[in-house]
């Protein structure tokens, strides 16, 4: 059986719901497996939405965010320059990004930022990378899951976002993030830090309109 999570971390993590206002469901050791929540489980049902995964380098986001798509029950395809994939995901190019993927999918974009910096940003590629938010939720009925650091994120990704979600921080976030992100991370910060890198692995912040709390993240299948 794996590590439970430290004591102190599941306390602070009810300790802060309890801070919203905000139940959450009952498990084992009482924190959430994200696949249990239902502004997740919602997903599905809308035509498009933005999720948005924070944190630094080897934090586990790729994870969370193949996770996440597996959640969905959706045909997904990824742009993924630096991570493989598993079977169940297409791979597809930035290039491509203008006609896959097709209506009432997912689409992850992992690291992104790291591969949009390498070109020119009058490129016609990145341009239409900048228009995604909008096509996504309006013409393409796509959930789009955003894999990044935020510091190399344009301000309207962090601000279009339905879900936010945490992994722990780069040392330095006080100095590298924006003030909102910051804002986020020093309430959970002090949680993520009581945890192992392993438990760090397994676990992320959720932030949306009605559900805020520490989740589980379990590993996709392969």
């Amino acid at each position: 059986m794996g590590k439970r999570v430290h004591p102190l971390a599941a306390f602070a993590a009810n300790v802060l719901l309890n801070s919203f206002g905000i139940k959450r469901q009952s498990t084992e050791d009482g924190i959430p497996e994200l696949g249990d929540i239902p502004e997740i489980l919602a997903l599905r049902k809308k035509d498009g939405a933005v999720v948005l995964i924070l944190g630094r380098r080897e934090s586990g986001k790729t994870i969370l965010a193949q996770r996440l798509a597996e959640i969905l029950e959706r045909p997904t395809y990824a742009i993924s320059p630096e991570q493989s994939t598993p079977h169940w995901i297409r791979e597809i190019k930035l290039e491509q990004v203008s006609e896959l993927p097709p209506p009432n999918s997912a689409l992850i974009l992992d690291d992104i930022p790291v591969y949009a910096s390498q070109r020119d940003y009058t490129d016609t590629f990145i341009r239409a990378l900048e228009q995604l938010i909008p096509v996504v939720r309006h013409r393409r009925k796509i959930i789009l899951i955003f894999s990044s650091q935020s510091s190399g994120l344009s301000d309207k990704y962090i601000m279009d976002s339905d879900i936010i979600l945490l992994k722990s921080a780069n040392m330095l976030f006080s100095d590298l993030e924006r003030p909102s992100v910051v804002k986020l991370y020093k309430q959970v910060m002090p949680i993520f830090d009581e945890m192992s890198l392993r438990q760090q692995q397994k676990h992320c912040f959720l932030f949306s309109q009605s559900w805020k709390g520490l989740v589980r993240v379990n590993l996709p299948h392969e």
